[in-house]
């Protein structure tokens, strides 16, 4: 197997006095190969070719300006002041297409890498460049050069094309420091064979190639929060355990599956599918339930966490009231789909952390656990100082394997921002006008054990395990916790129809 890499470039761009831009590609190919082994039989194997050519309007191929070569394409702007978003949108651009001349599909990047400067020449700061990259036809969105990576994706092969239009100016805001100074870099692309995340023709496969928002592994800054794009995002966890994650308030997840209505949480990364049931069930079992509330004219069932509260252990989900419930609620109303639904590992978190930073009566409880110092750091009153952690990640002791339970307390916070006291909770999908049970142990203080329920509020998290009927609602204390069981579809499973929209599920027979 050979590979062979070719260096091509294009184009130099001169801004405020000299600025150049220098493009470079990266072609890569797969030679072919056979292999016959003596015997009564032959067995032939045949490599694919893997080719990307970076080509200007013209289909020429781009080449570095050189004796050599007779081909070259050059646009300088010399001289070039700070301008507005939309002048700069309206200047010159340089066009260039990616070309796959082979028979395998690729995966792609494109990078702006610093070229060394001549003698005497200085740099101009990213921080003043405004750029626009389009692909295909697409929307022009000028945005600051706050990342080298331009844009990645996959590319069909047999000479399937994606075209760019690429334009560069200096922000308006820029300051005197900007003076005099050159931006010179290469455009850089580098392809490998695409390798599918998830097995093709699968429900995971479906969801993940519709694309991604962004790749993350927190969520901080609430002003941030509130400005996020609504979608599927990959979430890498402090344990470096990666999920793929529906987050927002209008996301298009909804599954229609065992004759009811799901949402999907996440994508796991054995392609296993997790779903939430989209509203709380009504499964009347009188061993475990305490009876019946209407929430905006729907029946739902209430259920106790655990019957008994005055021990620590009593907000362990692992042989509790509602695991019971829970487990009731799968045998007698899914029993018939079971050979959909993986058996999972769900995570009951059981990890002390008894460092607080919430009111005084947060502070006394003892001892609280990991996921409290995960959804909240920082000060109650500076906003801007929380940074959201969630985990994916689970200690061996407190898995529990089972076809369904609850969903996490990381989980409600990786659908969006958690708390609804304040205008960006309304951004979380997975919020309801009722409180509904999560599996995440909260702490344990004066006889009480704790555990989260959702929809989360600021002051007060940590709901005691059994609730009083007549518990204040407006010390966000409810006197219920209805249900919204969790499954996980086996990797296998695919979808027959559907777009995710809540007029069109995905379906899953």
């Amino acid at each position: 197997e050979v590979m062979k890499e070719e260096s091509k470039k294009k184009k130099i761009l001169r801004i405020s006095g000299l600025i150049g831009l220098f493009l470079l590609v990266f072609g890569l190919s797969y030679a072919l190969f056979t292999v016959t082994l003596n015997g009564t039989k032959k067995v032939k194997i045949k490599t694919g070719k893997l080719e990307l050519q970076l080509l200007d309007s013209n289909n020429n191929p781009i080449y570095i300006t050189d004796q050599n070569n007779t081909t070259s394409y050059e646009i300088n702007i010399d001289n070039q002041v700070p301008v507005s978003d939309e002048v700069g949108l309206d200047s010159a651009a340089f066009e260039f297409k990616l070309k796959n001349s082979g028979n395998l599909k690729a995966s792609y990047t494109i990078y702006l890498d610093d070229v060394a400067l001549n003698s005497g020449e200085s740099r101009i700061d990213d921080q003043y460049i405004r750029y626009s990259l389009t692909k295909n036809g697409s929307e022009e969105n000028p945005q600051s050069l706050s990342s080298r990576e331009l844009d990645k994706g996959t590319i069909e092969a047999d000479n399937t094309t994606n075209e760019y239009t690429l334009k560069i100016w200096i922000a308006e805001d820029a300051s005197n420091e900007a003076m005099d100074k050159v931006f010179n870099a290469t455009l850089r692309v580098e392809g490998t064979q695409y390798t599918p995340l998830f097995k093709e023709g699968t429900f995971a496969s479906t969801l993940y190639n519709k694309g991604i928002v962004a790749e993350k592994n927190n969520f901080s800054s609430v002003f941030d929060i509130n400005n996020e794009e609504s979608g599927l995002y990959k979430y890498t966890d402090s344990y470096n355990k990666t999920t793929y994650v529906y987050r927002g308030p209008d996301v298009q997840n909804y599954v229609s599956f065992a004759g009811q209505l799901w949402r999907i949480l996440r994508i796991q990364d054995n392609g296993t599918v997790k779903l939430i049931r989209e509203e709380a069930i009504n499964y009347e079992n009188t061993e475990y339930d305490q009876g019946s509330t209407v929430v905006d004219e729907n029946a739902y069932r209430y259920v106790y966490y655990n019957k008994e509260n005055n021990s620590n252990d009593n907000n362990m989900y692992k042989g509790s009231n509602i695991e019971g419930y829970v487990n009731a609620w799968y045998e007698d109303e899914m029993g018939d789909y079971d050979n959909k639904i993986a058996l999972n590992e769900y995570c009951s978190d059981r990890t002390e952390n008894n460092v607080s930073y919430m009111a005084n009566w947060i502070d006394s409880v003892s001892p609280l656990y990991g996921v409290y110092n995960r959804l909240i750091v920082g000060e109650r009153e500076d906003l801007s100082s929380w940074i959201f952690t969630p985990s994916v990640s689970c200690e061996e002791e407190d898995t529990i394997n089972s076809k369904a339970a609850l969903i996490t307390a990381d989980e409600y916070t990786l659908a969006g921002p958690p708390f609804s006291q304040y205008e960006f909770g309304e951004n979380n999908y997975l919020k309801k006008q009722y409180y509904y049970w999560t599996m995440s142990p909260g702490g344990y203080k004066d006889n009480k054990a704790m555990v989260y329920a959702a929809p989360f509020n600021v002051f007060m998290m940590l709901f005691q395990v059994n609730m009083v009927s007549d518990a204040d609602p407006d010390n966000y204390a409810p006197a219920f916790g209805l249900v919204r069981p969790v499954i996980t579809l086996k990797s296998n499973v695919s979808s027959s129809s559907g777009d995710g929209t809540s007029e069109h599920p995905y379906v899953i027979s």
